[in-house]
């Protein structure tokens, strides 16, 4: 595994140098480090420069021109990271608050998981020098995400966290929209509703050593917030996705209507051949325009592929079944005037199972690597 450990700071001279140096001392012998530094003004980025020459291509740092924060921080160090080859990225922050000590705990759990949490608040976890007040918002805030968002994690808001680049992939970066503490939230979220392996490693999170908090607590409240954003956010891209799969459908039907004309009609060809043929060849466009357009976002960079091809003909044959099914019981046991209502009314079941056998089987968290 190669690991990058990815540290964003703005003014921290007094703990940057230990800090790298101490986890020098605990990653594998070809982990990296990448400091992330938004032109601190207190020369923090001279130190990691000076530093570098102790520690041969292992020590980066990317040099920003101002202050943009820790989230765009990560998400710019996780696509440096992706594009260099790198297995893993650890995030931590720059001031001792992530104990170094805890890497090895993390990596041993990177073995069978996607993402590993550095957890506050799993049994053996805990939070050091803090006011019960503070302590009651930390884990308030957890259960109002964990009963919100109905997922099994208990420490939404924590930034010690070992990423998998496969578990990246199938979130999809440039689909991260919060900051702040919602940015921990939204990740979270995103690789369990994408069925990233998560667990999470009790740590001990004492209050900085050196300098003062860079988060104001009015971040907190905010995520309280962003925390309905991040919710409704899903069922928006959900129903952006079956309006999507409808036009791809719709587009597939015109396809199959004017083939069968043209090879039926014009050239005498046998109509159940050519209903076949037909039904292949819209499949087949159907599959890849939903692969490039409606599913985009779960598929991300992963190319077509045939057994997802396959699948997704074996489920648009799922859906003709029980629009056909609907349709005569419909006829059956229904008085309705027009027969065609109970066609639409077996498109459109049919078009219901179609598009979520496609969502949550053809093209569910497909990943670059899996793909390969």
């Amino acid at each position: 595994m190669k690991l990058l450990v990815i540290i964003p700071t703005y003014n921290e001279a007094d703990n940057i140098q230990n800090l790298i140096q101490a986890v020098f001392t605990v990653i594998p012998p070809n982990g990296e480090i990448l400091v992330v530094d938004d032109n601190s003004p207190d020369g923090t980025a001279e130190i990691v420069e000076k530093t570098a020459a102790e520690y041969s291509c292992r020590l980066h740092i990317l040099k920003r021109p101002e202050k943009q924060g820790g989230a765009s921080a990560f998400l710019q160090g996780f696509a440096w990271g992706i594009e260099r080859g790198c297995d893993a990225m650890l995030a931590m922050d720059a001031d001792f608050s992530h104990d170094p000590r805890y890497i090895p705990m993390l990596l041993e759990k990177a073995n069978d998981h996607d993402v590993v949490l550095g957890s506050r608040l799993v049994k053996g976890g805990g939070i050091e020098n803090r006011t019960f007040a503070r302590n009651l918002i930390s884990h308030g805030a957890s259960l109002y995400c964990k009963f919100l968002l109905a997922a099994p994690i208990k420490d939404w808001t924590g930034g010690y966290n070992l990423w998998s680049k496969k578990a990246l992939s199938k979130i999809g970066l440039k689909s991260i929209v919060t900051r702040g503490y919602s940015f921990q939230i939204e990740m979270k979220y995103k690789a369990f509703k994408a069925g990233c392996k998560i667990t999470e490693v009790p740590i001990i999170f004492p209050d900085r050593k050196y300098g003062v908090s860079k988060m104001p607590a009015s971040y907190l409240v905010k995520a309280l917030f962003d925390v309905w954003r991040i919710k409704c956010m899903r069922m928006n891209n959900g129903i952006k996705q079956f309006i999507k799969f409808g036009i791809t459908g719709g587009l597939g039907t015109v396809t199959n209507l004017v083939l069968f004309f043209l090879c039926a009609d014009k050239a005498g060809l046998p109509e159940i051949p050519v209903s076949i043929g037909c039904f292949f060849i819209a499949g087949t466009q159907n599959y890849i325009i939903n692969h490039n357009w409606s599913f985009a976002n779960n598929t991300g960079t992963a190319k077509v592929s045939v057994k997802r091809w396959a699948l997704f003909l074996v489920s648009s044959l799922a859906g003709l079944s029980v629009n056909i099914t609907v349709m005569k019981c419909m006829i059956m046991n229904f008085y309705l005037p027009y027969k065609f209502i109970a066609q639409a009314c077996g498109i459109a079941a049919g078009m219901v199972i179609n598009f979520l056998f496609s969502k949550f089987v053809v093209f569910r968290g497909i990943s670059c690597l899996k793909e390969k």
